[in-house]
């Protein structure tokens, strides 16, 4: 997927890339993340809503 599709990516085809984009920040650690806060504002509210559901993923909260 080229990052011009995102915007128009329905859940099923942006699921993997995201997944995939998430394995690969959590294989570089620390970098990974101070790489992510480096381009994220302070006011992202789209961020905000999909770290609060990723965190749901996370902990087994969140089932079909």
């Amino acid at each position: 997927m080229k990052i011009d599709d995102i915007d128009t990516a329905n859940p099923e085809a942006l699921a993997p890339v995201l997944l995939a984009a998430i394995q690969r920040l959590g294989q570089l650690g620390r970098n990974g993340a101070i790489a992510l806060a480096a381009i994220l504002e302070d006011d992202d509210g789209d961020f905000d809503e999909a770290a609060s559901w990723i965190a749901d993923v996370a902990s087994g909260a969140l089932n079909d």
